[in-house]
């Protein structure tokens, strides 16, 4: 399928699993269509015995303006439609003949439905005002949309601002983060920006916490000023996002919160913006002055990782991987470029000068010597590799070594088939090899030949590892089946071992190995 991309308007939205959008190139035709339509108000143009499914123009009651609709239902003189070129059904009671002219163009509204939005969709259905407040927000902007399948309904991701939709919806949800709160915040950083920082902790590739070379400076002022202030005006009005002074109901401390969920009492669920995570809170107050003003004391960041596709399971597996990588890194001094500014805001982070991103992102293996699914051994399939395995199977003859030597890389031939080795054992006739290319495998060998230096001298790097799987729940067979030495998995490290084996997950051709091999 060819991927099609759209610059588009959403014309109507009843939920994430259920909006209309339009095509930004269509909005001169709707609007020529629209002032057309508008001529039908004086004119006697009665639609005689109307059926459902008829497309006729119908006044939309909200703003008493006509427009293309199609019939769903009747009742009496009152017709349920929907409008076309924007997506919503509504009752009128004033339909009229559609022009044939106008009635020959397609339908404006596209109905589509967001991928992956199951927990955000239950979220929006339980709490009306954070749907109001996503209702506004995608009602009034711009937004890139990518079509992940050919037919309607038609299942999509988009972006405004450059981010995911969805990194919005989990602002709103998770850290009461509104579209205008969002604004003011892309105003602290400047993009391009370089800062020493010192980790506090991690949550995921989206969400970990950083405490920069200012924090403590800003954290003394702001705590200072919540333990000795006293003149607070209390807070009038309660709503999602909104910046507030509050109590903590677990520990009695005062900090700065936005707001994230209402309840009875004078209680609120909200996001202690200095700290990073949820509470209960009461008492409330306006922040005002320095409390208003100040960015957080500690930065919440997202990983800059462009090459990297984020379909769910890989998300999961490389912020496991992730977490395992910042937890050994986590007392020393570390680097971030702000490569988008807001909250939160998207970094490259570096480790003694090492992008992190490339520490976690999947590597590609071939799988060798599989005895059990918690004990195999990967090979890095590097370019190096392939340049190598391409190069030997094009040689025709090399001159054997007399007395070839231990720690050095010889060529064998097994099979008709030439590889890299290296001497494990030398005995009477004949020697063990270690194919250092294929998984370390072992064999007997009686002579080893001369390579190319520029073949001998490429690296190679073989790994034990574990899948970490329960037999039980597992088919090893399987895996067996899927690992031959022609098979290249992604490979993401959940957690270094050089004792036991990498903890590890392994993908083939974007799908998670554990679904393949699971039994049924």
């Amino acid at each position: 399928m060819e991927v099609k991309f759209w610059d588009a308007y959403i014309s109507y939205f009843y939920s994430f699993k259920n909006f209309y959008i339009q095509n930004k190139n269509d909005q001169q035709v709707i609007q020529e269509i629209t002032k057309s339509l508008q001529l039908l108000e004086n004119e006697d143009s009665i639609l005689v015995s109307p059926l459902p499914g008829d497309l006729v123009a119908a006044k939309y009651e909200n703003d008493g303006l006509w427009y293309r609709a199609k019939i769903l239902n009747i009742e009496e003189n009152t017709f349920t439609v929907k409008f076309i070129d924007y997506g919503n059904s509504e009752l009128s009671s004033n339909i009229k003949i559609l022009p044939s002219k106008i009635a020959g163009y397609h339908a404006m509204a596209y109905h589509c439905m967001l991928d992956d939005v199951d927990h955000e969709e239950y979220i929006i259905s339980i709490e009306n005002d954070i749907y109001d407040i996503i209702f506004n927000f995608l009602g009034s902007i711009e937004v890139i949309v990518t079509f992940l399948n050919n037919e309607e309904t038609y299942l999509v991701n988009m972006k405004w601002d450059n981010r995911c939709i969805k990194t919005f919806v989990n602002n709103i949800i998770s850290y009461g983060i509104t579209p205008k709160t969002y604004e003011t915040l892309k105003e602290i950083d400047q993009s391009g920006a370089k800062m020493i920082v010192n980790l506090i902790y991690t949550q995921s590739i989206n969400e970990f916490y950083v405490e920069t070379e200012n924090s403590k400076e800003i954290q003394n002022k702001i705590e200072h000023i919540l333990e000795n202030e006293v003149n607070w005006e209390p807070l009038t009005e309660y709503k999602i996002g909104k910046m507030a002074i509050a109590k903590s109901l677990t520990d009695n401390r005062w900090y700065r919160v936005r707001i994230l969920m209402v309840h009875d009492e004078g209680e609120c669920t909200c996001y202690l913006i200095d700290y990073g995570v949820q509470d209960k809170c009461s008492e409330f107050f306006e922040a005002v002055g320095y409390l208003k003003l100040a960015p957080p004391f500690i930065k919440l960041c997202s990983l800059h990782i462009p090459t990297i596709k984020k379909k769910k399971e890989l998300f999961e597996s490389l912020s496991k991987s992730f977490i395992d990588e910042m937890e050994e890194y986590k007392h020393k001094k570390m680097t971030i470029i702000i490569v988008e500014t807001g909250e939160p805001c998207v970094v490259e982070l570096y480790v003694d000068d090492f992008n992190v991103a490339k520490l976690i992102e999947p590597i590609p293996v071939i799988v060798f010597n599989v005895i059990h699914m918690n004990v195999l051994t990967v090979q890095v399939n590097s370019p190096g590799r392939r340049t190598v395995m391409k190069e030997l199977s094009t040689i025709k003859t090399l001159n054997p070594v007399e007395k070839p030597k231990y720690c050095n890389i010889y060529g064998a031939l097994i099979n008709n088939q030439w590889y890299r080795a290296e001497i494990k054992n030398k005995f009477k006739g004949s020697m063990d090899v270690i194919l250092v290319d294929m998984g370390s495998s072992i064999v007997n060998v009686k002579k080893l030949f001369q390579l190319p230096k520029h073949i001998q001298s490429v690296k190679y790097l073989t790994l034990r590892c574990s899948l970490g799987l329960d037999e039980r729940y597992f088919c090893l067979y399987k895996l067996k089946l899927l690992c031959n030495s022609e098979t290249e998995f992604m490979m993401i490290v959940f957690k270094n071992n050089n004792v036991d084996g990498h903890l590890i997950h392994l993908f083939f051709n974007d799908e998670d190995v554990t679904t393949i091999i699971k039994k049924h």
